[in-house]
């Protein structure tokens, strides 16, 4: 859903158009440009709802915040690349699976993924057979 500047500000109380139009500028949030103003998606609201928790609740200083910002977008790239790969390996023959989870615990112990401290497993995320129950 796409959400005008006043949407934006009409939902999150505590943003003022200038601090909204500043992360516009700094480059922290990224609307699409139409002729009408800047468009927000939900993943941008979600981003200036972040960024309204740290600036104005952690008082996050500004020359921090590109950094947090990076650190929270490399995580997130990594665990949607973790979950594509998760994907390719789930469409693999049982003693693929089997030998991938055979490495993983030889490598990392209990600590692997699938091994009993897995918190994925109990919060049920995709791949639960194949990590959790030897596949």
């Amino acid at each position: 859903m796409s959400h005008t500047e006043e949407m934006v500000l009409a939902e999150i109380h505590r943003l003022t158009p200038r601090e909204l139009r500043l992360w516009v500028r700094e480059g922290w949030v990224r609307p699409v440009i139409s002729e009408t103003g800047p468009l927000f998606d939900d993943l941008d609201v979600a981003r200036i709802r972040l960024l309204c928790d740290l600036r104005k609740d952690m008082a996050l200083p500004s020359t921090a915040v590109p950094v947090v910002l990076t650190l929270i977008d490399r995580l997130h790239q990594t665990r949607r690349d973790l979950f594509s790969l998760l994907e390719v390996i789930e469409d693999q023959p049982d003693s693929v699976r089997h030998a991938v989870v055979a490495r993983l615990r030889a490598r990392f112990g209990e600590n692997a993924p699938g091994g009993p401290t897995d918190e994925s497993q109990r919060r049920g995320h995709p791949g639960e057979e194949t990590w959790g129950k030897g596949g």
